[in-house]
This record gives C-alpha cells, sequence and structure tokens, in this order.
C-alpha cells in the first residue's frame, strides 16, 4: 500500500514537474484548494501541457478535481479521462450520488479517492465506499471537518478522533484499505506533525497526505519499523509457521496467535518494501 501522497498545486507547471521526481507513492495534483476561482479554466492547460506524455506506467498520479457541487467538476474529470492518469480525488465526498456523478465520465479502472470532510460525509461513509469497486480506500480531510462541525481545528486533534475512528470502522467492514490520514497543515513544526502522524496510525490509518516535500521523510520514519521491531516480527513468523501448534503460540512469555502473526507480517513487508 502506498503511503505518502504529495499535493501539488495544479496552477505551478514547475512545481508539477518537480513534483513527478520526488519519493512520494502518490501525486495528487490540486485542481481544488489550490486555485482561485479566477484560474479554474486555466489551470487545466498547465496540468494537461506538464502531464501529458511525461508520466510513467509505474508513477501513481491522481488529481484533485473540484467538487461535484461545482461549475468545474465535469471539465475536470474530462482531463483526467484525457491524461490516463491513475486516478481521481473527490472532495466533499457525502453521498452515494458524488460517487455516481463521478462514475459517468471515468474510465472503469481509474480509482477514486472520495475526501471525507464533513459530519455528513463520515456519516454517510460506508455507503460512499460500496457505491463503487474502483474505491479501494477513502481519505479524510480534517481542517474542513472541523469547520464543519463548528469547532476549531487543534493539533492535538481532540475534535476529529471519534470521526477517524469511524471511517477506520467502517473501511475495515467493508474490506478494503485502510484511510488515508489528513494533512496537517504547520508546514514547519517537525514534532506535532509526527505526533498526529502516529495517532492516525494508532487509530487505524494507514499513510498520510503531505502539502511540503520534507513532509515525506517525517511519515516514512513514523511507519518505519524499529530494529527491535523487525527482529520481533522475524522471531513471531518463524515460529508461528514452523511451529506444530496451528493455533496460539508462546514467544518470550508472550502469547503469539494469528493477529499477532498477521501484524508480524505487515511488518516486514514494510521493511522490505
Amino acid at each position: 500500500m502506498n503511503l505518502t501522497y504529495l499535493f501539488v498545486p495544479g496552477i505551478s507547471k514547475k512545481k508539477i514537474e518537480k513534483s513527478i521526481e520526488s519519493s512520494a507513492d502518490v501525486i495528487i495534483i490540486d485542481l481544488e484548494d489550490a486555485v482561485t476561482v479566477a484560474k479554474k479554466e486555466e489551470v487545466r492547460q498547465i496540468v494537461y501541457n506538464s502531464l501529458k506524455n511525461k508520466v510513467s506506467e509505474d508513477q501513481n498520479v491522481f488529481i484533485r478535481i473540484n467538487s461535484s457541487q461545482t461549475p468545474w467538476f465535469k471539465d475536470d474529470l474530462r482531463l483526467v479521462k484525457d491524461l490516463d492518469l491513475s486516478g481521481v480525488m473527490l472532495p466533499k465526498s457525502e453521498e452515494e450520488s458524488d460517487i455516481k456523478l463521478t462514475l459517468e465520465s471515468v474510465d472503469e479502472n481509474l480509482e477514486i479517492i472520495p475526501l471525507i470532510e464533513s459530519a455528513r460525509g463520515v456519516d454517510n461513509v460506508k455507503s460512499i465506499i460500496k457505491s463503487s469497486k474502483q474505491i479501494q480506500k477513502v481519505a479524510f480531510g480534517s481542517v474542513d471537518f472541523a469547520y464543519d462541525i463548528g469547532v476549531d481545528w487543534t493539533p492535538l486533534g481532540e475534535e476529529r478522533k471519534l470521526a477517524m475512528q469511524h471511517l477506520v470502522l467502517a473501511s475495515r467492514s467493508v474490506g478494503i484499505d485502510p484511510p488515508i490520514d489528513a494533512v496537517f497543515p504547520i508546514i514547519n513544526d517537525k514534532e506535532d506533525f509526527q505526533r498526529d502522524t502516529r495517532l492516525g496510525r494508532e487509530i487505524g490509518f494507514y499513510g498520510k497526505m503531505v502539502i511540503h516535500p520534507k513532509h515525506i521523510e517525517w511519515v516514512n520514519d513514523v511507519y518505519k519499523p524499529t530494529e527491535e521491531q523487525i527482529e520481533w516480527s522475524k522471531k513471531v513468523v518463524n515460529l508461528y509457521e514452523n511451529g506444530e501448534n496451528s493455533g496460539a503460540v508462546e514467544l518470550d512469555g508472550k502469547l503469539v496467535d494469528y493477529p499477532i502473526y498477521t501484524q508480524a507480517m505487515r511488518t516486514l513487508a514494510y521493511f522490505n518494501k
């Protein structure tokens, strides 16, 4: 699974071209928040010229389009189709109809990532996920969510924890990948950024959207297993796969059963990626 999702303003040809060379797992070209109303038409041509025939098959490039409630929605989708990219991020996803409108204009092999940014979106997330097999995961927008429920966004995140847990449970219940954690909007605060990233990981998110290239390493550092975790995971896998007991076994005084084994496998998979 992908871990880092770098937002790039669609209005900047230079930043788009530079982002393609970055170490981010996924590039998200932003046509929404990063573009003023006056530039909504112009930005599509900039993105087209910057990306056409310049993205390799092994690169994951998405476009965050404008929401289905805006006049730019259909033209944004046409751009996505013309560029033959990996997928589309749909902001302000609140109900199944938002996905159905998107499906009318995109190829069936295109991934759709609904961006959940409101109480209504959180409440309806399970039906949103179920609306299309092209949805493999959802993403969370914490700043807009705080605004929607009438509170201030805070670095500690008390106002968003319940919503985040709901997204994790809905994703798991339906059987898709864990949700993607929200952007942390304070660019230079590494300590709080990584604390926020750890919070998302502990709740059950996997990966994080970022707005600056230096955040890529910060995210990777949080998710990267320690040497102790790697060694423990190797011992768990070896014992569980080679032991005579197919159920629970004991290792260093700790009970190891199938859930612990699968967690160890995930740890080693990240280590070997």
